[in-house]
């Protein structure tokens, strides 16, 4: 992860060398970890002396250690940041915790060209009153929306990350899927591991025979019905990389608009491909998915806490409004 400092117009940012990377050139470096730009953008950044090694410039000859601290600056405005929803609310705030309703489209930590915007960074740097310590406790896609939980100050993140190791925590969300299901609420109980057999290194499937298969299970509530739509409440038992993406494309219900789980390796890689302007219109819409929830007890107070973040204005109009929004807020949770 590169740790970032805003300089005026200047961005810095640096990371750590992992062992695994030790003996690999700078460039070899650059290019296999951090791929938002390209070998030649890469070589053009060294050569215009942008690029240092442990405080010295480093021109690019010699071989990495572990532990080399490897800073970039760059100028922001040579630097253009795709697009991103920054429109986010603190809904729960204490002396310990804060309660984030992330919008759609925001990653939470920096990735690729998204320097500055991430949730991290703004919560840093730019939101006032700053959070300048503020660290994630639970992570969510760029494209899902909803409640993200930060801990205030390093110290208290691991032990907000151990109510979550310890399953202490109940997470709810509503998504909107294609389909109307069979049963009115079930569980999905299949183990989750990477599909071997696609295309793209980063997609999971629900089979045992999948490569590191876990088990995994996802309760469902059937909240509302529009058309061939249903929105669900779901409640995940475990939690497993892209969970509820993965059970529910498996029992053939996919989430409106999942771009990885509801298209086929050659449909997503054909989107990839896309500009970015034009990877978020029509079908390229977000995801919709919404982490509604989470309830846990203060692990300094004693007291329950459920941070709640009301379903979103774009999933609202994919169950057609407001009768299927007043519905999902009546039905109990899980």
């Amino acid at each position: 992860m590169l740790a970032q400092e805003n300089f005026r117009e200047k961005i810095i940012f640096s990371s750590v060398v992992p062992r695994d990377f030790a003996g690999s050139t700078l460039l070899g470096y650059l290019v296999r970890r951090f791929t938002y730009l390209s070998e030649q953008e890469w070589l053009g950044q060294i050569s215009l002396g942008r690029i240092e090694k442990n405080g010295q410039h480093c021109p690019g000859q010699g071989l990495l250690l572990a532990g080399d601290v490897i800073a970039f600056s760059v100028d922001q405005s040579e630097f253009p940041e795709p697009a991103a929803d920054l429109d986010f609310q603190i809904i729960y705030e204490d002396d310990w915790l804060l309660g984030i309703n992330k919008p759609g489209n925001l990653l939470v930590h920096r990735q690729g060209r998204s320097l500055t915007h991430n949730l991290i960074y703004q919560l840093r740097h730019v939101y006032q009153p700053s959070y300048p310590e503020a660290g994630v406790v639970n992570r969510l896609d760029r494209e899902t929306s909803g409640v993200v939980l930060v801990a205030r100050r390093p110290e208290f993140l691991a032990r907000v990350n151990a109510l979550f190791a310890a399953h202490k925590v109940t997470k709810t969300y509503l998504a909107v899927v294609h389909g109307r299901l069979e049963l009115c609420q079930g569980e999905i109980d299949l183990p989750i591991g990477r599909d071997s057999q696609s295309a793209v290194s980063y997609r999971y499937r629900a089979d045992s025979r999948a490569i590191d298969a876990k088990e995994a299970l996802t309760r469902y509530q059937v909240v509302a019905e529009s058309g061939n739509l249903s929105l669900l409440r779901l409640q995940p038992r475990t939690g497993r990389t892209h969970q509820l993406r993965v059970h529910l494309s498996h029992i053939g219900h996919p989430i409106m608009h999942d771009k990885l789980y509801g298209k086929s390796d050659e449909e997503f890689l054909a989107w990839r491909q896309r500009p970015l302007a034009e990877q978020a219109t029509g079908q390229g819409r977000r995801q919709a998915l919404h982490a509604e929830s989470l309830a846990f007890t203060h692990p300094w107070t004693g007291e329950e806490v459920r941070i709640v973040a009301e379903l979103p204005g774009d999933m609202r109009e994919l169950i057609e409004g407001k009768g299927a929004h007043e519905e999902a807020m009546r039905t109990q949770s899980l």
